[in-house]
């Protein structure tokens, strides 16, 4: 009797034990589910999540290209997308071609790139967009590559060089000028295409205009003054000691020797010869407004910035035409009458004026 109380102890012990088991598994293949349910749930991209792009500058130290830097972060903190913004160092087109790379092995969803070279560039551009990777260029373009479109914030360089020439003739008409007018050009970028289309520009403007007119300029030299503002500074005055006897134009095709410009006339004290220049920094202003420079053409590279971003974000979160070819805005001269509103504009205050 022992032993078969004992087995009925045994087996009702395994009966539960079964029961158990089964339940225990059910449980686990409910937790199973939820937990298969929670991770598809989670493996889809998040609504609202982040798109990167980067922003490839030529040059670290130009102060220029402060507000297109302030336009794109702008459009990144409107449209919260993840903006990166790197540059080359030393500002040489190898160099960004190595940036590039790193770029490309990153895997944003866009690259938009002012580039050092027009030409040189065009093939690492080429490369990012087999990558899969859209490409925009803007304020300087690499027309030969695959890139998807350039935006300018102002008149096309050609069209800037030859209002640069138009106005410079205007000026020297109204002063009854007769003779040569001497000037001399100075670029900061020579290697671009911009600055290459601004000289052209201006040159080509100079000829016509010389045919008609009782004065003629004459072309008497040009150099490379370099981006790095100090080094700029020591180029422009070692070209006016060396031509400020014959000087009467100073072109300046950018922003720092514009700058700089103004900054050794007003050393010498030397209101004769006429500046002409680009862009809208801070001291460039104060210098107008002195009557060290006569003029500075700007474009808005605030817009650049803002613009570009706001296109390549719309086509990726809401499938809105991609743009292609080039794109520009409108070009303004900041003279002593509108001083006021050229120091309002984001490009000014972008550029920490």
């Amino acid at each position: 009797m022992q032993g078969l109380k004992l087995r009925e102890v045994v087996a009702a012990r395994s009966r539960r034990v079964a029961i158990v088991m089964l339940v225990v598994a059910g449980a686990l293949v409910l937790v199973a589910g939820a937990s298969s349910r929670t991770n598809s749930r989670g493996s889809a991209p998040a609504k609202g999540a982040k798109i990167s792009m980067v922003l490839v500058l030529d040059d670290c130290v130009n102060p220029v290209e402060r507000p297109l830097r302030a336009g794109a972060q702008a459009a990144a903190k409107k449209l919260k997308f993840s903006l990166k913004i790197v540059c080359p160092s030393p500002v040489t087109a190898q160099a960004q071609i190595t940036l590039m790379q790193t770029v490309i092995a990153s895997r944003p969803k866009a690259i938009v790139i002012l580039p050092v070279d027009s030409t040189a560039l065009v093939p690492i551009i080429n490369q990012a967009v087999s990558a899969g990777i859209t490409v925009a260029t803007t304020e300087l373009d690499a027309p030969a590559s695959k890139r998807s479109f350039f935006y300018f914030g102002g008149t096309p360089p050609l069209g800037q060089g030859k209002m640069e020439a138009t106005r410079v003739f205007s000026y020297f008409k109204s002063k009854h000028a007769k003779g040569t007018i001497n000037y001399y050009v100075t670029s900061c970028l020579p290697t671009v295409t911009g600055q290459q289309d601004r000289r052209r520009g201006f040159e080509t403007q100079v000829r016509k205009l010389n045919r008609s007119s009782k004065f003629k300029l004459k072309e008497i030299g040009f150099a490379n003054t370099t981006t790095d503002p100090a080094n700029n500074l020591v180029n422009v005055q070692n070209i006016y000691t060396a031509q400020r006897g014959r000087l009467d134009v100073a072109y300046a095709m950018c922003g720092p020797d514009t700058q700089n410009w103004g900054t050794v006339l007003k050393r010498a004290k030397n209101h004769k010869v006429l500046v002409a220049g680009y862009d809208w920094l801070p001291q460039t202003l104060n210098l107008i407004g002195q009557g060290w420079v006569a003029w500075a053409l700007g474009s808005s590279l605030y817009r650049e910035g803002l613009y570009t971003y706001t296109v390549l974000f719309n086509h990726f979160n809401k499938g809105k035409k991609l743009l292609r070819g080039v794109h520009h805005g409108t070009s303004i001269f900041a003279t002593r009458t509108n001083l006021k509103k050229i120091r309002n504009s984001p490009d000014v205050k972008g550029s920490g004026g």
